[in-house]
């Protein structure tokens, strides 16, 4: 990849975590207290036990076992097919200390318990390694943005995948991403906030390990 190349991509990096920094002031300040509360009552409004369990399994899919597994798939698409390693991609482990830091810092309580829907009577160990009484951002949320940034960049740059085929995945995986956005709220996990700011998180961690591609 050109040095000017390289330079736009981390310029893109740091432009998003400085957007995540200034929305984690601006959450920590109580700015989003309405359109949270708002959003969370609007997306819950529609309720099923069938909904429950699609968000519920979709949730898992967002965990960090289930990260890790789509991201040593990643790495070896690309070892195989590309006959290159692509350590960038494990990279994603900056979001943890990140969110940590965000879920102690930024003063912003979790949802109610009364709003959550998560319909299985389980949870992934990992579901423990980040837990404190603050809800901001979305560990979830960043590693799925993460994935789907390093998904994007890597359909774009293959020249054997033809435009027609392209348009349809790059819809595919927005469509994916809204979903999960959609899934935190309505299982009352996290705040469209918390969400939000995952979204930056997740794309710049990702922007700076394309640096390494």
């Amino acid at each position: 990849m050109m040095i000017s190349k390289r330079l736009r991509i981390l310029s893109a990096s740091l432009f998003f975590f400085l957007l995540f920094i200034l929305l984690s002031g601006l959450v920590h300040y109580d700015f989003f207290r309405g359109i949270d509360y708002q959003s969370m009552l609007f997306i819950q409004k529609i309720q099923s036990l069938s909904i429950d369990y699609f968000f519920s399994v979709l949730t898992l899919l967002g965990s960090s076992e289930a990260v890790f597994i789509f991201v040593l798939a990643v790495f070896l698409i690309i070892l195989i097919s590309r006959k290159r390693m692509f350590l960038g991609v494990f990279l994603y482990i900056l979001i943890y200390p990140v969110e940590l830091m965000g879920k102690l810092s930024v003063y912003h309580p979790k949802p109610p318990v009364f709003l959550n829907r998560y319909i299985f009577n389980f949870h992934l160990p990992s579901s423990y390694f980040v837990s404190t009484n603050y809800s901001y951002p979305s560990g979830h949320m960043a590693r799925t943005v993460f994935l789907l940034v390093i998904a994007i960049f890597i359909i774009r740059s293959s020249f054997r995948i033809g435009f027609r085929t392209k348009l349809p995945l790059y819809s595919a995986l927005i469509a994916y991403l809204f979903l999960i956005l959609i899934s935190r709220i309505y299982l009352g996990e996290h705040w469209f906030s918390d969400c939000l700011g995952a979204l930056f998180l997740g794309t710049s961690v990702a922007f700076f390990s394309l640096v390494f591609w």
